[in-house]
């Protein structure tokens, strides 16, 4: 292909962060029990701004929108800008022991990181099929 595929890449690598992360939440539950446990967490991944890298070196290569409703590639209307924000929330209780897991939180986690670990395959499974058809291959 000779393409830098950067837009696979990024999900694989967000795929490596969700299972690295599963993997600490696990051990959060496993130590649920563990007196004076603190319970770990990795450090988000910024995928937006991931892809924004990816769309801006998109543009480098000559994409351009020529009608207002085009679609930039940062995936907005031609003239719009995005903002956004989003807010952590920590609450840990400790109990008598100084553990500080809290099982439903550690599951809440683990069920969103799968859920984000499903939807990231699905979307590179649509982009490996784009691929494969727009090369004839399918």
């Amino acid at each position: 292909m000779g393409q830098d595929l950067t837009l696979l890449n990024t999900m694989m690598h967000k795929m490596d962060w969700l299972e690295a992360r599963q993997k600490e939440l696990a051990q959060n539950i496993a130590n649920a029990d563990t007196p004076g446990f603190q319970p770990r967490d990795l450090k988000p991944v910024d995928f937006k701004a991931m892809l924004g890298r990816t769309a801006s070196s998109m543009a480098m290569t000559g994409l351009a929108t020529t009608n207002a409703d085009h679609l930039t590639s940062g995936g907005k209307k031609a003239g719009t800008s995005a903002q956004g924000t989003q807010k952590s929330r920590e609450t840990y209780e400790v109990s008598p022991a100084g553990n500080a897991v809290v099982l439903e939180e550690q599951l809440l986690k683990m069920n969103q990181t799968v859920t984000d670990h499903q939807f990231i395959s699905n979307l590179y499974q649509k982009q490996i099929d784009m691929l494969e058809m727009a090369t004839g291959k399918k």
